[in-house]
């Protein structure tokens, strides 16, 4: 089970709900160690004085606000924590406002709250049932590892999920950061026309698990090929800007859908691949897969022990639990 990383109170109104704060994602980065090369010695880092070279003990460090000019402002730990906002126990919604309201941008990290303590899930419930059917979100404000934090509080499908944000002033204004924006670009006629219909022959369902994170696959499939002792080169064309001739460049997508059927059924640069791996006459083409490709197909299909296989263990596996799946019809616009 999940383990939370604060606990405390969800107040709306006179409801206090005891809640906890649980993670939302998984982080599925690749680490490294660094090594000092041609050893398996760990780089180690060491704080030290610019001017002396000499290490500088952690006691002995204090904070400075620069000014410019070599001048620093001093500030001590103790100082620092005097000016924190100190531990909370309340998350209090302040406002209702509709979802649609806020721009994505200002969405940094998601978590779940899930009700503490007996008899905490009746009110947990209702208000995330009355959040849910007036298409409302809860904005608060909480304190979490001593900084305090603009947070959304909305309702998932079967749980409350919070949002913590960034204020209105960490948010960048595009016109005045970017400088190769267009200026009062519009388009109406044959143009707009064939986007659009660009755009619906590209629309399907979101469904999360049809994308993938291929450059971690390719990664661990490198990982997996040196620890094999394998000489290994990837080669890959940079993709090439097009938009000299943006009405060429559109219709030609716009054919080239019409002789695939819609989306194409191959794996894409984003990470994402189409239909079910492996259907008959599927089969010639997980010969032409990387590794890194055979992977993703297998994770898509919940293939077990996959990462301890070589690539025609994969094709194999791929091949049978494909052939043991019926196939799967996806609604697709027709324009």
């Amino acid at each position: 089970m999940a383990r939370s990383i604060w606990s405390g109170f969800l107040s709306f109104g006179l409801v206090s709900v005891p809640v906890g704060l649980y993670p939302a994602t998984a982080d599925q980065t690749v680490h490294f160690n660094q090594l000092h090369k041609g050893t398996s010695h760990r780089i180690r880092y060491k704080r030290v004085d610019e001017v002396t070279g000499e290490e500088v003990p952690t006691a002995d460090i204090v904070s400075g606000y620069d000014l410019g000019g070599g001048e620093y402002v001093v500030v001590t730990r103790d100082e620092l924590k005097e000016a924190a906002p100190g531990k909370s126990e309340t998350i209090e919604i302040s406002d209702f406002i509709d979802l649609d309201e806020i721009d994505p941008v200002f969405f940094r990290t998601t978590y779940y709250l899930a009700p503490r303590g007996k008899g905490a899930d009746r009110a947990y419930a209702l208000l995330r049932q009355a959040m849910e059917e007036t298409g409302k979100v809860g904005i608060a404000t909480m304190v979490l590892r001593d900084k305090e934090h603009l947070v959304a509080v909305r309702p998932g499908s079967d749980v409350l999920i919070l949002e913590t944000m960034y204020f209105g002033d960490e948010i960048r204004t595009p016109s005045e950061e970017l400088d190769t924006l267009p200026e009062d670009a519009s388009f109406q006629g044959r143009e707009l026309d064939v986007a659009k219909k660009l755009v619906e022959s590209l629309t399907v369902p979101w469904q999360p698990a049809d994308y993938h994170n291929t450059y971690r696959s390719r990664v661990m499939d490198l990982i997996e090929r040196k620890r094999e002792g394998e000489a290994v080169v990837f080669e890959a064309e940079r993709p090439k800007s097009n938009v000299v001739d943006l009405m060429a460049a559109l219709e030609g997508s716009l054919a080239r859908m019409g002789e695939t059927g819609g989306a194409a059924a191959t794996e894409q640069p984003s990470g994402r691949s189409r239909g079910r791996a492996g259907r008959a006459g599927d089969v010639p083409s997980l010969d032409s897969l990387s590794k890194a490709g055979l992977l993703a197909r297998a994770a898509e299909l919940d293939i077990p022990g996959r990462s301890k296989m070589a690539k025609p263990e994969l094709i194999e596996a791929i091949t049978a639990a494909s052939a043991a799946q019926p196939p799967k019809r996806r609604p697709r616009k027709i324009s």
